[in-house]
């Protein structure tokens, strides 16, 4: 009952999305990235595109990617890559093989258990709202109903070519410092012949400070973008915000965070506030790469930790969130994204790539207290820094129920100044060595987080530079978990049922970069011995994307630790 509650307090704030000026249709209850992800794959490029019926004859091979419309579709040859059914039902022959992914919008799938598809097989019964435009198709918006939400009913629909909505959206996850920040404010945007515009401008409220204090605790956070071309292009903006940033959100999703605080009062983030704002320039060729520069004056300063409210061990103190070092920063950065995994909430194959460079100059006005890193302990003055981050990830499906993902990370720092104890790294916990209590204390030189002893309040992330590598190996078990629950969140299912086991390995640490000591500081060219890495192994299983499971440390003695993870890993 309090798991269900708590889904239901999370689904109280969707992205609210413009209006479209469309005739009244039924509702929209598809979720936005499942509309968004057909419209990609219809309009995108494809070996077979039809929108009638259409069958594939035993023998006949299609080499790449089908996508049917109004079907029905009937498979009883080879299919190279991935079949998109929208608003039509699919029947597999005994004699049907796929090699990739099979996704059916608003219909279903007869034969899935004979035939041999090699992907994962999405159902999602309910029908798509579109529109065509010159053979493309945009999916439609949420439409006013008298059942929705109240904050639906406040979206407004005009004539013209402006798309307008009053968003109500979660800000971040819950956690110690905010409670549950929501952002309300108004969304425009406009699609032009020659590309699109869009404004997004809301205010802040934060549930655990906003109302608490004599000071009004309230943010906000306006961005405008103008884009020159459709699937290509440039895209030109700027941004104003005065928000709460974790320090290190690479580790584990928003919802797995919010999740542990909200229900556990455990929070595995750290927070800063961010005041400023600046432009950006984004080049994007297709829809799996985009290189993004920006550049911003912004004022950080520490955050200190609320008491807000969860389900279970409410009487237990929450972690002391760390001081920061506060000052005013100008900061430029250049961010390259490569994602060609075939579903980036379940992938099978593909790359990734996420590479950032930040160079960030300013005064620091009050240093942070740290417990490994004399040059930074009451720190104050002039700084230069360059800091780079590098998560490269390959996920290789192997055959129909196995799969071999890997993943390295690699970040720190480049040259200059220390790092600012808000761009510090660790290696630490449940999302990078589970097999390691996150932020315990441990005996000597920490190489998790670089702390020393029982470190700085709160046990910062306090490494110059981190490395971290992740494999893991994925095989089906028959068991079909989620059966015909049509309201289960991924709608997932594998090729031969939607229990997975898992095994996995990791293996990281983290240092500091100066005078050689040879358990923590290192020379800037010298990488430490693989000896010295922490290092751990576990198991799990993977029920349609919740996934339990155990990790032990081997490279030093440690308690075997349980732990839940939504999705993947990695």
């Amino acid at each position: 009952m309090r798991s269900t509650f708590l889904t239901l307090l999370l689904a109280m704030l969707p992205a609210a999305v413009g209006a479209q000026r469309e005739p009244a249709v039924a509702h929209q209850t598809l979720p936005r990235d499942v509309r968004r992800e057909v419209a990609e794959r219809w309009n995108g490029t494809n070996a077979l595109r039809d929108s009638s019926r259409v069958e594939i004859a035993e023998g006949r091979e299609v080499a790449g990617n089908v996508a049917v419309q109004h079907g029905p579709l009937i498979i009883a040859g080879h299919v190279t890559g991935s079949v998109l059914a929208l608003n039509a039902d699919v029947l597999l022959r005994p004699s049907a093989r796929i090699d990739g992914e099979l996704l059916v919008v608003g219909g279903d799938v007869d034969g899935r258990t004979t035939a041999r598809v090699d992907g994962a097989i999405r159902i999602y019964r309910e029908a798509m709202l579109y529109r065509e435009e010159s053979g493309r198709i945009v999916p439609t918006d949420d439409e006013i109903s008298q059942d929705e939400n109240w904050w639906r009913r406040l979206e407004h629909r005009h004539e013209g070519n402006w798309n307008e909505a009053l968003r109500v959206v979660q800000a971040g996850p819950y956690n110690r410092v905010e409670g549950l920040p929501i952002e309300l404010g108004p969304a425009l945007a406009r699609r032009t012949p020659w590309g699109s515009l869009r404004l997004d401008a809301g205010a802040i409220v934060r549930t655990g400070s906003s109302f608490s204090s004599d000071r009004g605790d309230f943010g906000h956070a306006i961005r405008g973008e103008v884009r020159v071309g459709r699937n290509r292009g440039i895209g030109i903006g700027a941004q104003a915000q005065n928000v709460v940033d974790p320090v290190e959100s690479w580790q584990m999703s928003d919802i797995e965070v919010a999740l542990a605080s909200f229900l556990a009062r455990r929070d595995y983030r750290d927070y800063y506030q961010r005041h400023g704002g600046g432009g950006f320039v984004t080049l994007y060729g297709a829809r799996d790469v985009s290189l993004t520069s920006s550049f911003g004056e912004e004022r950080w300063s520490s955050r200190a930790r609320r008491n807000p409210f969860t389900l279970f061990n409410d009487n237990r103190e929450w972690r002391e969130n760390p001081v920061v070092d506060e000052g005013l920063f100008h900061v430029a950065s250049t961010e390259l994204k490569f994602d060609t995994r075939s579903n980036p909430d379940d992938p099978l194959a593909g790359w990734y790539l996420n590479a950032n460079f930040e160079h960030g100059r300013g005064t620091i006005l009050s240093g942070a207290p740290t417990s490994s890193d004399p040059r930074a302990i009451g720190h104050a003055g002039v700084t230069d820094y360059s800091r780079g981050f590098f998560d490269f990830r390959r996920y290789n499906r192997l055959g129909p129920d196995a799969q071999l993902n890997m993943r390295v990370v690699l970040g720190g720092w480049l040259n200059g100044d220390p790092l600012p104890l808000e761009r510090r790294l660790s290696v630490d916990g449940p999302g990078a060595l589970p097999g390691f209590g996150f932020r315990s204390v441990q005996p000597g030189v920490d190489v998790g987080t670089c702390n020393v002893g029982i470190g700085a309040p709160g046990r910062p992330a306090e490494c110059d530079r981190i490395a971290l590598a992740q494999i893991e190996y994925r095989g089906d078990l028959s068991i079909d978990f989620t059966g015909d629950w049509n309201d289960w969140p991924r709608h997932y299912h594998s090729a031969r049922g939607d229990v997975q086991w898992v095994f996995f390995a990791d293996a990281g640490r983290g240092w500091l970069v100066g005078a050689p000591t040879g358990t923590l500081t290192y020379d800037r060219s010298t990488l430490p011995s693989l000896s010295t890495f922490r290092s751990d192994i576990g198991i799990g299983l993977d029920f349609a994307g919740i996934g339990v499971y155990c990790a032990k440390a081997v490279s030093t003695p440690e308690p075997v630790n349980f732990f839940v993870r939504l999705k993947h890993r990695f």
